[in-house]
């Protein structure tokens, strides 16, 4: 749910004859990267308290995504195109620009 302060909260709801029924707030954060861990947070909380395991996610898949949670684009490094494109690049005149 979004704040006021502009923050995000991740809430664990159950629907309660048409109402919807506060079970847990997670947390809040305002970095997409902190609400992402939250809304992982919230799934395992979900299986803990219902005892029934995500249908699609996986242990895991949990896992991968805590590890690209902590991945920036500065830490990403593109190797190959170079390699693949160079070639095609050169004839085309991109080496005759200058950076």
């Amino acid at each position: 749910k979004h704040n006021s302060s502009g923050s995000v909260s991740v809430q664990v709801i159950q629907k309660v004859k048409g109402q919807n029924k506060l079970i847990k707030t997670i947390g809040c954060a305002t970095t997409r990267q902190k609400i992402d861990k939250l809304v992982i947070a919230g799934y395992e909380e979900i299986e803990r308290i219902t005892g029934q395991n995500n249908l699609f996610l996986s242990d895991k898949d949990t896992y991968t995504e805590e590890a690209l949670l902590n991945i920036s684009n500065s830490d990403i490094r593109t190797v190959g195109p170079e390699i693949i494109f160079g070639s095609i690049y050169n004839h085309i005149g991109f080496n005759q620009i200058e950076e």
